[in-house]
């Protein structure tokens, strides 16, 4: 169950919603929701200082006093989930604006925001100590373990069964099953070509193989394979990076001792990552031929050869993007590293101010609704009534005054929608392309500073050797549990004699 802890604000409202609405905590303000309010802080800041205004009479902004009792403002109160893969930064959203109207109903003024900067995933939910109805919130011992019983009884709502899926690959459910259970087409033309790489010249020699096998290969601008008797066609980018025909091809051409005909013309080209992942792979693959290196298989149902192992295949990963964007020095990499760099902060720029741009017209068009809904309405309630004052001071705020505002306001959330969509995909392929980078630069580190096979067999030596360790710990404790206690007598002193004992016992009696 999610921990919740409140804290008291006083007199720094604007600054906790700056900080609550940070557009990199909350993936661009995508985590980010309101009720009775803006979603952005300048606004809803705003929004609560006319409530709280109208039913204290007291400023918002007041200064605090040197002695005496400090009014409080508003709550903040930050609900924290344990480390999960299982919970979604989605997932925890949705919890906690369940969380919000289960504890505090329709009236509150709130403001929701899901931060994911921290390994664990948690809320900061912050509330007007005043609802639009009047109604007074308070921040007590009671009110605390109500609101950790509401927090509770909404997350074993969402006790949903999960299904475990690669979704950074794009994987759909029944292919994960069809993968698992060895069934699927994708996996078996997969291990197919992983098997003919070893042993063939080229890409032309392995597709000669797999058409004598049965497989069918189509060419053009989509290569695609078809396994015999499988209906469909597979494209072979969407077979994974690994399996593209000019990445197939890279494999074949480095595989095991490399050839020094291809290694003669990297050196001519001044490759020289090129050469040295390609020269580690190929001391890596002899070691493990040769039985050296401890088993560290990528796929456990296959057999461990060189092209199953974690480490080849990682190496292997990172010479392909390094041929495939022609990368031929650590200098260029960095170069590379800086530009997709500049290239991602600039879209996470970019991202963050339409979707602040989008908060705003979302809650624009929900004030004009509010409006339309309750101007005309006759014998209005106290709620409806500073809802309507609300919408009427926002619309005025932001220069809202005919149907005609609206129907542009609309118009310009479908353009920031569209947007919002391409850059979430921009910034998805930039963060891997990213990623990747940093690893062939931590590699090439790590290979630069000594013998890299030797460190990275040490490495899992170690591992095996503390596991090792860790086990006899256990073995020892569990022994010594089960085993009755030794006498605390040191060796060098003999133990009293039983006779001893017994007088002493017959004289106490």
């Amino acid at each position: 169950m999610p921990i919740v802890k409140s804290i008291a604000i006083h007199d720094n409202v604007r600054a906790t919603l700056r900080y609550i609405l940070d557009p990199d905590k909350t993936e661009g303000l995508f985590l980010c929701n309101s009720l009775n309010c803006f979603t952005n802080a300048e606004d809803a800041y705003l929004n609560m200082k006319y409530i709280y205004e109208n039913y204290t009479h007291h400023k918002f902004n007041e200064p605090l006093p040197a002695v005496g009792k400090r009014r409080v403002k508003a709550i903040h109160y930050i609900q924290s989930f344990k480390p999960d893969p299982n919970l979604t930064p989605e997932l925890v959203h949705r919890m906690g604006c369940a969380f919000i109207r289960k504890a505090f109903g329709d009236n509150v003024q709130v403001v929701i925001a899901t931060h994911i900067d921290k390994a664990h995933y948690h809320n900061h939910i912050l509330i007007n100590t005043y609802g639009i109805d009047g109604h007074k919130y308070n921040d007590n011992y009671t009110t605390r373990r109500k609101i950790r019983e509401h927090s509770d009884r909404t997350c074993l709502a969402f006790g949903v069964p999960y299904i475990e899926t690669n979704r950074k690959r794009g994987m759909s459910y029944g292919e994960w099953l069809h993968r698992k259970q060895g069934t699927s087409w994708k996996e078996k033309i997969r291990r197919e070509i992983d098997t003919l790489v070893l042993t063939s010249k080229n890409f032309d020699e392995l597709a000669a193989t797999l058409e004598a096998r049965g497989y069918t290969i189509r060419y053009g601008e989509r290569p695609a394979i078809k396994a015999p008797e499988q209906q469909r066609f597979v494209c072979f980018k969407t077979l994974g990076d690994d399996y593209t025909i000019a990445n197939i091809g890279t494999r074949i051409i480095w595989k095991d001792d490399l050839g020094n005909a291809s290694r003669e013309d990297a050196y001519n080209k001044g490759q020289i990552l090129t050469i040295c992942f390609a020269g580690i792979i190929a001391e890596l693959a002899k070691s493990i031929v040769d039985g050296s290196k401890k088993e560290n298989k990528r796929e456990e149902k296959l057999p461990y050869l060189p092209h199953n192992d974690r480490d080849v295949y990682q190496l292997g990963a990172q010479l392909a993007l390094i041929n495939r964007l022609k990368i031929h020095s650590i200098g260029e990499l960095e170069a590379k590293m800086e530009k997709a760099q500049a290239a991602y902060d600039s879209a996470v720029k970019e991202f963050n101010s339409i979707s602040e741009g989008h908060h705003r017209l979302d809650d624009l068009l929900v004030q004009y609704d509010n409006f339309c809904a309750l101007n005309d309405k006759p014998n209005k309630t106290l709620s409806e009534k500073m809802k309507l004052q609300l919408a009427k001071q926002s619309l005025s705020r932001h220069g809202v005054k005919t149907p005609e505002d609206a129907r542009q306001l609309e118009l310009q959330k479908r353009e920031y929608d569209d947007r919002i969509v391409e850059l979430k995909r921009e910034i998805e392929v930039k963060t891997n392309l990213l990623n990747a980078f940093k690893e062939i630069s931590d590699t090439y580190n790590d290979i630069s500073q000594g013998d890299y096979i030797s460190k990275l067999m040490k490495s899992e030596q170690e591992i095996e050797a503390q596991r090792r360790a860790s086990a006899q710990e256990i073995s020892a404790s569990q022994n010594y549990i089960s085993s009755p206690k030794k006498s605390d007598t040191k060796p060098d002193e003999p133990a009293q004699k039983p006779t001893v004992q017994h007088k002493s016992r017959s004289r106490r009696g």
